[in-house]
Parts: C-alpha cells; sequence; structure tokens
C-alpha cells in the first residue's frame, strides 16, 4: 500500500524565521508523523542560514509570490495557456504595491503541493502554534501538548471529508475596547455579534478538554487546517478581493471564510476537530493586548479595512451558496459605520478611520467586478482538474 505523502505549507514575508515551523516538526516527530515536504510562499527575502536548519528535516519548497517557474512551468506543461495561467498566480498589485491577494498566496502552496504529489496539505500560519492553552490566571499559563498531524488526520479520513480545521486558543483578534457608537462600527463592518465579547473579555481563551465537540462546519481557518488533496474534485481555489484606495493597496481578509461554502457545493464537507491550537497573534503573549498600543492600533484598522473589503462578495457569496441567509441592508450598515468611524477616528486620534466609509462604498461598488474575477479563477481552475486528471489516466 502506497504510504501517504505529508506536506506543511507556510506563508510568509520573508524566510528568516525557524519558529513556528520547527515546533511543528518537533511535534510531528513527537507522535510517530512523516513530514515528506516544507513549502514555503514569501514576498521578499530566504535567509540561507533558516533555509539550511529547515532543510534538516525535510525537502523545502520555495514559492517566490510572483516569480515561481516551478508553477508556471507545470501549468504550461498541463496544458494552460498564458491568460490562465496569469488567471490562477497573476500578481497584479506587486510590483507598485508590493501586495498579493491572501487567496492567492494559498493557492501557491496548494498548487506547489499538488505538483509535488503531496496526499495532505497542513496550512498553519506563522503566529500559530501546536499546543494547547490550558489555563491562564494572573499572567500565568499553561500549556498541553497535542497530536497535531495525527488528530487532523484521524477526522479527514471520514467518508466526504475534504477539510479539517478549528478555532484557536489566545487571545481574541480584536483587543478588549470600548467607546461611544462603537457598536455602529462592529455593524458597519459586520462584527456586531462580538460587541459583548470586545467590551468586555480582556482574558484568553483557553481549553482543557479537546476532540469532543466534532462538528461540521462552513467556517474554516486557515491557520488550522489540513486539505485532502486525492479529493481534488470537491477541492476549488481559496479566493480574496483587494481595493486600492488613495494609492494604497487593502488585501480583504477571509479567504479562508469563502473556502468553505464551496466545499460543500462540489458535494464534500469540512469538519471542525474541536482542537484549538495556541495564537500569538499579537506576537507577545502573556502580555494582555492593549488597543492604544501603535502595533495593535494598526493592526484593528487593516482588520477593519479587510473585512470591509471581504463583506460584499462574503454575502453575495452566502447568498449563492447557502440555503439561507441574512438578508444585509447596506445603506443601514453604510450609515452606522459612518458614526462608527468617525467615534473611532476621535477615540483612537487616528484619522485613518475615517476612510472605512469610502472604503465600504468603493467595495460594492466593484462587486460585479470580483464576482466576474471569481468566476473566470473557477472556471481556470475547474479546467485545470480536468487536465491533471486526464494526465493520471
Amino acid at each position: 500500500m502506497k504510504l501517504k505523502k505529508n506536506a506543511f505549507g507556510v506563508i510568509s514575508r520573508n524566510v528568516d524565521q525557524l519558529s513556528p515551523i520547527v515546533d511543528f516538526f518537533d511535534n510531528a516527530k513527537k507522535y510517530g508523523h512523516k513530514i515528506d515536504h516544507l513549502i514555503i510562499c514569501y514576498i521578499d527575502y530566504v535567509n540561507p542560514e533558516t533555509l539550511k536548519e529547515l532543510e534538516k528535516y525535510c525537502e523545502v519548497t520555495l514559492v517566490k509570490r510572483g516569480n515561481a517557474p516551478f508553477l508556471q512551468n507545470s501549468l504550461k506543461d498541463l496544458g494552460l495557456n498564458k491568460k490562465e495561467i496569469e488567471t490562477i498566480i497573476g500578481t497584479p498589485f506587486l510590483k507598485k504595491y508590493a501586495k498579493v491577494s491572501y487567496g492567492t498566496c494559498r493557492n501557491y502552496v496548494i498548487l506547489a503541493s499538488i505538483f509535488l504529489g503531496m496526499d495532505h496539505l497542513f496550512f498553519f500560519d506563522t503566529d500559530i502554534f501546536p499546543t494547547i492553552l490550558t489555563q491562564f490566571h494572573d499572567g500565568e499559563s499553561k500549556f498541553e501538548d497535542i497530536d497535531f498531524v495525527g488528530s487532523h488526520l484521524t477526522f479527514l479520513k471520514e467518508d466526504g471529508a475534504v477539510v479539517t480545521t478549528s478555532d484557536y486558543t489566545g487571545y481574541y483578534i480584536i483587543p478588549k475596547m470600548n467607546f461611544p457608537y462603537m457598536m455602529e462600527l462592529l455593524q458597519g463592518i459586520q462584527k456586531e455579534d462580538r460587541f459583548y465579547y470586545i467590551t468586555s473579555v480582556d482574558t484568553p481563551v483557553t481549553r482543557d478538554r479537546w476532540l469532543e465537540n466534532i462538528f461540521n462546519t462552513n467556517k474554516v481557518l486557515g491557520g488550522n487546517i489540513v486539505l485532502d488533496l486525492n479529493k481534488l474534485d470537491i477541492l476549488p481555489p481559496f479566493f480574496s478581493t483587494t481595493l486600492v484606495m488613495n494609492d494604497e493597496c487593502f488585501l480583504g481578509r477571509g479567504e479562508d471564510t469563502l473556502f468553505g461554502p464551496l466545499i460543500y457545493y462540489y458535494g464534500g464537507h469540512c469538519v471542525d476537530i474541536d482542537l484549538l491550537i495556541f495564537h500569538n497573534c499579537f506576537g507577545d503573549f502573556p502580555n494582555k493586548p492593549t488597543i492604544t498600543i501603535q502595533k495593535n492600533l494598526d493592526r484593528f484598522y487593516y482588520a477593519c479595512m479587510g473585512w470591509i473589503i471581504r463583506n460584499p462578495f462574503f454575502n453575495w457569496l452566502r447568498s449563492e451558496y447557502y440555503e439561507e441567509t441574512e438578508t444585509i441592508n447596506t445603506e443601514k450598515r453604510l450609515h452606522a459605520l459612518i458614526k462608527g468611524s468617525k467615534a473611532a477616528a476621535e477615540y483612537f486620534s487616528d484619522k485613518r478611520f475615517l476612510n472605512l466609509p469610502e472604503a465600504f462604498e468603493m467595495a460594492y461598488d466593484k462587486l460585479p467586478k470580483d464576482i466576474d474575477l471569481f468566476y473566470n479563477l473557477l472556471d481556470t481552475w475547474n479546467k485545470m482538474k480536468k487536465l491533471l486528471k486526464n494526465k493520471k489516466e
């Protein structure tokens, strides 16, 4: 029986840090799992010493955004033309703005995994660790090791499962805060369901039990997700939007959120395996995240922009691919956002938040173009899958 090949997939601006990649390798080794390949999608710089250390664990393939001859040649040899290749791996905002959409970055890693003959692709982000935060009190924390690779593979074997995923322990991605018209701000970015949490909770998520509450889900998280590449017929591409405003390119969030509904549309399902691995999203755990610290305020601003840019397409996708979905009153949300963004700009003394309503309107104005881009990508991706299937036969 042919042994299955496993790959780790990472997206990083530079290749210059060993952790958390080596943490995942050490975790896999501890529980007896072989990782055959490490695939890193990067944009700027590779530290030769870092690469040398990573190569001690397994073979490493680097794919540079906007300059990946391995992918270009593989797609060309498969039978795609220049325009189709550009549709899948093109980076139209790279040269001027040094930005590439999150969806495209993930597709680079998926394609490399496919052409390298991998069976399973384990995605994790560079602020995620293969351990669970089980206790936190007065700044003191306790972690428990878990079998990251084995846990995902167990549930990936279930009939129809194409993706396994789960949420995180650690601090929530928005720090605790409260100011006048904050609810209106959250309504404008479609996060109003988190109002109570954001205004009242400043402790991290902990979990002392896991692998118990297993359920099918439409929500996948890119930093804790595994793909079964043998089910290519059901596997869609990742997709996310971008927006250029005031000569700055902003990246829409949620390429992972948009992924789940498509899996179900093609007849598969995603499984939340209740394995809340640790997310050090502010980079300085156990320090309590404070919104007024500049790096945290920057993160919050770009997160707001990312959600605003994502939401028009996200709402459209849900209306097309979900049986039941909420009706979005865009006029009401825009009105709330105008109030909330003005209040945020005053509260934070940061005029950038005044950009949010304009971004909201621009994102909805460009929705028809984004839908066309999505369908073009989907059609080209499906053609690629057919060519791959024919080649195997």
